[in-house]
């Protein structure tokens, strides 16, 4: 029996599907409104759980997740986290095989695909759908969805679109004002975004973006299994090692994580709620393990988490330049945000964000709504009609939806079947004779190469259906493959897609260099120039040049995540590579399914080295490696605080107690000792210790602060000194004082970047003064001294340097001068450079 397909007559996709941690859905876009399909229980969603109870027997849903807890060998949910994971399998020891969360994501699609097909009269399938991702989804992460909707049957250029945008869309549908500025809660099972869109003359727009793909209900329900279950079972059961790390308790751990989610939504209605589970006990039987669960011990656990997106709301508003009070509303999306706790918070214009509470729409099945909103609006992909001889065939550009009702821009190209056609000889003419009144566009001549543009207007009731009439010189109607198209009018259409993590490379200094930053406007590309740090040899094939590509906000090369990888090895090139040469490095994203292309072009040989994103590198760090990145951190945090007193760093103070405050450490903890059993759990430990890591490499550059001011006033001081001695003149007296102006205007808001670049142009200037006294080769000779172990040959410079020193120690400048030109010619490119740097050119 084949497999149902798509309705053929459908020109868009109209199916939109939100893929969640916890819960999925699908809904469809019609003429007469958005209907979301029921799954197999009656519900407006699906569980997202897969459980296979014998080889080649799959469910999905509801009966899934319940198994989740009292077979974890053969049932599993909460994937969602580990998309994109390589190392991220799932055993079915029943079904005798292994799926990625890629694989078991595509299961979860499928039965959605079904539940439509089971409702739909004609036993359609979709054959396409715009599937949602959280904003925060790395490329990787974004990718594993891409490969689950083709193994799904959805196609493999399934398009993409992020959840708050979704989210917004479907609010805004029916929202009647014109113009708004809306922020985007969304805390789902297993993520969170935050997004600021702006909707202006109909279209909507993501302005700013902050996530954590980690954050989410899950963490809550675990923090109520470990705080509150766990010890009143080793108490009340006499089990001393039930821990979540002691894979022996895997199954009750799966029942009291089942229990605990089921509390955490029965306590959004009441003050209290029972728990009852039967446990093993571990002698080969089952006991009543019961325990009362109150909304004040939930709220208390839940709100750290609840804190954490409060911050990124705030970080989101920030980069964006609102404030508050600027955001009309806050658009709650998710099945978490159902928590009074949460809700009052969010109210709260100190602690929380003060904001308009907006949850009119059904937070868990808004994002689906969403999605078939915007699916209404992308065209079906079709092969473009050919044309038969003696025949013609259209290939048409156009809208599926406006928020216009007329000029309404329509292009086309005609093609023929013949050779030879002179297209001058003919015009098109488009109508829409079902509408009130009908519709007739001007007569329209092709250009010489068969082109046209007109313009159309669309009625606001019903799908506008059009007609290409294309006819010669003399009005007669030709044959015209692909002639009739449709426009529909729409309230709100989406705006353009934005890059919501910046893209960039890796360095050979460890720093990260952006190239596509967060917020630009896709499609979009952008080329760099960089030198290569090393020789390509082609007689040293195990030399190697890699350009590691990343995708992150941070400073640190290694505190971002790795999407790919490009390398210049010798094998690959015709001619031996100097070191120094020239790299045009391009990255190009693509809107509709973020494909990436990343390309390395160095002009000296004329070759170009291209790499797609390998999106299947990442692989969960293991929970060994995790306890020792753990474990430094805690050490780290303790280091900082002690300088952080030493220094009298006010600034650090105050970060290392806010890091404090949000118990952060506490709960990596809990996630690292997890990491054992669960492949989630060390996806999110890897993700908060590069966060952390980061974090602290703040606290760091806070604490160098009132040292690295103290130094540029001192060196302020010497320069002033300088001038006194050398007789300087208004000019030099003039420069000093812009120098000091910059210092004072940087005040106590200072970054260490900002004071490490005005030190080193408060030292360029100290250099250029001494070079006018006869103290300057002297100078010159302690820094090429202190460049003694990157020297070409130590022997000859510890030569150099000791007949330096017998110089500085008679007073010699012409030797000490002779020593300085020849320290300076053992000295790699690169040192050499930043000598001349230091001496500003002089010599």
């Amino acid at each position: 029996m084949s497999e149902p397909q798509s309705e053929p007559q459908s020109e868009t996709i109209d199916f939109g599907i939100d893929l969640g941690t916890t819960n999925s859905a699908i809904a469809v876009a019609r003429d007469d409104g958005i209907h979301v399909f029921k799954g197999n229980e009656g519900w407006d969603y699906t569980p997202s759980a897969v459980w296979m109870p014998k080889p080649g027997t799959v469910q999905v849903g509801l009966s899934a997740r319940n198994q989740a807890g009292s077979d974890p060998d053969n049932a599993y949910a909460e994937f969602k986290q580990e998309m994109g994971v390589a190392s991220a399998l799932r055993r079915f020891h029943r079904g005798g095989v292994s799926l990625t969360p890629e694989q078991l994501s595509a299961e979860v699609l499928k039965a959605l695909r079904r539940h439509v097909a089971d409702q739909d009269e004609h036993g359609f399938q979709p054959a396409a759908a715009v599937i949602t991702v959280p904003a925060s989804f790395t490329l990787n992460q974004n990718d594993a969805t891409s490969r689950a909707a083709a193994l799904a049957g959805l196609g493999d250029q399934c398009p993409l679109l992020q959840e708050p945008t979704a989210a917004a869309i479907a609010y805004g549908v029916r929202d009647a004002s014109e113009s708004a500025h809306w922020m985007v809660f969304d805390l789902g099972g297993g993520t969170f975004d935050a997004a600021v869109m702006s909707k202006r003359d109909g279209e909507l727009q993501l302005i700013q973006h902050a996530g954590d793909p980690y954050l989410g209900g899950k963490l809550i329900d675990w923090a109520v299994v470990e705080d509150l279950l766990a010890p009143a079972v080793r108490r009340d059961l006499g089990l001393a090692d039930f821990h979540r790390s002691n894979r022996d308790w895997r199954k009750n751990f799966g029942l009291l994580k089942k229990e605990a989610e089921n509390a955490k939504i029965a306590l959004s209605r009441a003050a209290s709620t029972d728990i009852s589970v039967d446990l093993h006990n571990g002698r080969g039987g089952t006991q009543v393990f019961e325990y009362t669960l109150t909304r004040g011990a939930l709220e208390d656990l839940a709100l750290p988490f609840y804190t954490r997106a409060v911050r990124l709301c705030r970080d989101a508003l920030a980069e964006s330049s609102l404030r508050q009070g600027d955001i009309d509303r806050l658009l709650l999306v998710g099945g978490a945000t159902l928590a009074p706790g949460l809700r009052a918070l969010l109210a709260d214009p100190v602690d929380g964000l003060g904001i308009r509470l907006d949850h009119s729409q059904d937070p868990t099945t808004v994002v689906a709504r969403g999605a078939a909103v915007v699916a209404r609006t992308i065209r079906v992909p079709r092969k473009p009609a050919k044309a038969a001889p003696g025949s013609f065939a259209v290939e048409l550009t156009c809208p599926a939806q406006s928020v216009d009702r007329t000029g309404i821009p329509v292009s086309g190209r005609v093609t023929s079947g013949s050779k030879g056609v002179d297209w001058t000889r003919y015009a098109v003419t488009l109508t829409d004779t079902d509408s009130e009144p009908p519709f007739h566009g001007p007569r329209t001549e092709l250009s010489p190469e068969g082109v046209f543009y007109t313009e159309v207007t669309i009625a606001t009731d019903t799908r506008s259906r059009f007609t290409v009439r294309l006819t010669d010189a003399s009005g007669t109607r030709q044959r015209l493959a692909g002639d009739t198209f449709s426009i529909s009018y729409a309230e709100v259409v989406p705006g353009d897609t934005v890059l919501t993590g910046t893209l960039g490379i890796g360095k050979a200094d460890g720093t990260f260099d952006p190239l596509l930053r967060k917020g630009a406007a896709l499609p979009s590309g952008v080329t760099k120039h960089y030198r290569t740090t090393i020789p390509l040899h082609r007689d040293e094939p195990d030399a190697v040049i890699r350009i590691p590509l990343l995708e992150g906000e941070r400073r640190r090369a290694d505190l971002n995540t790795r999407v790919g990888l490009i390398e210049i090895r010798p094998r690959d090139l015709r001619i031996d590579l100097p070191a120094q040469s020239e790299v045009e490095v391009t990255f190009e994203m693509r809107a509709s399914n973020r494909e990436v292309l990343a390309t390395a072009y160095i002009p000296l040989l004329d070759q170009q080295f291209e790499a797609t994103i390998n999106r299947s590198e990442l692989v969960a760090p293991g929970h060994r490696e995790l306890r020792d990145r753990l474990g430094e951190l805690e050490e780290r945090v303790q280091d900082l605080q002690d300088r952080a007193d030493e220094e009298y760093s006010e600034r650090a103070q105050a970060q290392l107690a806010d890091f404090e405050e949000q118990n952060t450490l506490a709960q990596l903890r809990r996630e690292v000792d997890a990491a054992g059993v669960d492949t989630g759990a060390a996806v999110t430990s890897d993700r908060r210790i590069r966060d952390l890591e980061a974090q602290l490499d703040d606290v760091e550059q806070a604490i160098e602060i009132p040292g690295l001011q103290r130094g540029l006033w001192e060196l302020l001081s010497g320069c002033e000194d300088t001038i006194a001695q050398i007789g300087g003149g208004p000019s030099d007296r003039q420069q000093l004082r812009n120098l000091r102006d910059r210092a004072s205007a940087l005040g106590d808001g200072a970054t260490a970047a900002d004071l490490r670049r005005l030190t080193k142009r408060a030292g360029q200037f100290q250099v250029e003064l001494l070079s006018r006294t006869d103290q300057w080769e002297y100078v010159l000779f302690e820094a090429l001294a202190s460049m003694r172990d990157r020297m070409t040959s130590r022997v000859r410079a510890d030569a150099a340097i000791l007949r330096g020193r017998r110089a500085v120690a008679a007073g010699n400048r012409e030797a000490v001068a002779t020593a300085n030109n020849e320290l300076r010619q053992l000295l790699p490119p690169e040192a050499a450079d930043a000598v001349e740097r230091l001496t500003g050119g002089l010599d």
